[in-house]
């Protein structure tokens, strides 16, 4: 048997003999029926249990699908830094109304080796592409068909289209499969990543390093479930949002993305994974699209058009409408993208109304290495240059000697005018990662208050409050 790496440790350890506490175990309420036709996915209606699709979350507009335009890469392609594009998308004669900080939509689709992964080792070959109708057993209380899940539909479609491939596994699921794995301990193994005494090891071999249905399927090769468990159990495939760089104001038509391409378990983001192969592997070849990255924008027309729509601001992130108010931006890497938009809006309004009164703006960055990672370099110091940024702080993890390494020190060691700027009243937007970055962010600006303005860390966190509740200190993070 050939198992992961990531299980080997609890393989060697396992005790075959131990009954563990588990979940309870709840029966399977699908039932799937195929059609013997000869029509393919590509020509089957897909129909769910209210005629109706799920909604797209948040969704401020219509879904456009979007050519893209143009394309580049802004990190070096040398030394260890990740890969990280910027995409334009052309909706064609829409107005779209966006506004600096806003967010798009992004809908991906499952990869396509991911998906007929998934049908082989299921045995699905022949039923993949036949239509099929999903009913209930009623006799299981609470059955329900998932509301992503359509009720006619072929199975490529779903796993394609519907459903996460890629999702975490939860501990139900895990108890699940287990009933479908013959082997004994690849059986032992699912039992005991659900079970009580293997809550730690479900931990820091699942959570932690992002297992999913694909790796399990990939591991277990014992693990054969029904579709309809797969069906019953994989969330659903959500849209993926990312800031939009530029400002609606000059082209409403244009939408410009900035993404990083993340790598898991070896396997490309995605979302992002999918739109790199769209801009290295489409009209333009490879050697060209490479030659180009680092240089200027390629233009681009790709066969296949990326579904997006523009996001609701729930957040408020955006300019404040008294345009005299001081602004403090803090993003490093990619999470300097709405800025971006944020001062081109800001440089707009100044140049059609000359005598416009406009508050400092103070921008912080952060990377690792200046000359392989600091995305928008050019711009930023072309908006300082032009006076529309005041101050730009910057920081370089991985450069020997940087007195400031970290965006975090930049804040502390700039405290004393950054509260002071608040103090003023200055409105804070953070972008970035929401588990480290964003929160270190809060404890520090708490700490400078207290240490610069002789309060105490009760009133330090009561004026951060305040102003989170005055949409004064915005953050657009994610996980």
């Amino acid at each position: 048997m050939v198992v992961f790496h990531i299980f080997q440790d609890i393989i060697d350890v396992l005790p075959q003999s131990e009954s563990f506490s588990l979940p309870t175990f709840k029966r399977n309420p699908l039932k799937i029926e195929f059609t013997d036709s000869k029509e393919t996915g590509q020509s089957v209606n897909t129909t769910y249990h209210d005629g109706f699709g799920p909604i797209l979350p948040f969704a401020a507009s219509i879904v456009y699908h979007a050519m893209i335009l143009h394309w580049r890469r802004l990190t070096a392609l040398e030394g260890d830094c990740k890969a990280v594009y910027e995409v334009t998308f052309d909706v064609g004669f829409q107005d779209l109304y966006l506004k600096a900080g806003d967010t798009i939509g992004v809908i991906p689709h499952n990869d396509e080796s991911d998906v007929d992964l998934i049908i082989s080792h299921l045995n699905l070959d022949a039923t993949a592409d036949l239509p099929y109708t999903l009913t209930i057993d009623n006799n299981i209380k609470g059955s329900k068909i998932p509301p992503h899940v359509p009720v006619k539909s072929t199975i490529r479609h779903v796993l394609t289209h519907c459903v996460d491939l890629r999702s975490l596994l939860k501990k139900a699921f895990l108890l699940a499969l287990s009933k479908y794995t013959k082997n004994d301990k690849e059986r032992k193994l699912l039992e005991y990543l659900c079970s009580k005494e293997g809550s730690a090891a479900y931990s820091t071999h699942i959570l932690d390093k992002n297992v999913c249905v694909l790796d399990i399927f990939t591991t277990l090769k014992s693990c054969k479930p029904p579709v309809e468990v797969i069906l019953a159990h994989l969330p659903r495939l959500l849209p993926r949002p990312y800031s939009i760089v530029n400002s609606g104001v000059k082209n409403d038509n244009v939408i410009r993305i900035c993404f990083s391409v993340m790598t898991n378990n070896n396997r490309k983001g995605l979302t992002t994974g999918w739109l790199e192969n769209l801009i290295l592997n489409g009209h333009l070849s490879f050697e060209y699209g490479m030659q180009n990255l680092s240089i200027s924008s390629s233009t681009y027309f790709p066969k296949e058009k990326v579904p997006i729509f523009v996001r609701k601001n729930v957040n408020m992130f955006c300019l404040p409408t008294n345009l005299e108010t001081p602004l403090i931006l803090i993003g490093p890497g990619t999470g300097v993208s709405p800025f971006i938009g944020f001062l081109e809006e800001r440089e707009s309004l100044k140049e059609s109304n000359p005598d416009i009164k406009l508050g400092k703006v103070w921008l912080f960055f952060g990377c690792r290495n200046p000359v392989l990672d600091f995305i928008y370099e050019e711009e930023l110091n072309g908006f300082l240059s032009r006076g529309t940024l005041d101050k730009l702080f910057t920081a370089f993890s991985r450069v020997e000697d940087h007195e400031t390494k970290y965006i975090q020190d930049a804040i502390t060691q700039n405290g004393k005018e950054v509260t002071e700027l608040i103090n003023d009243g200055a409105a804070v937007f953070v972008c970035g990662d929401l588990k480290t970055m964003a929160a270190e962010i809060k404890e520090i600006l708490i700490k400078c208050f207290v240490e610069h303005h002789d309060m105490t860390v009760e009133d330090a966190q009561k004026k951060i409050s305040e102003m989170q509740k005055d949409k004064r200190y915005v953050v657009d993070a994610w996980s």
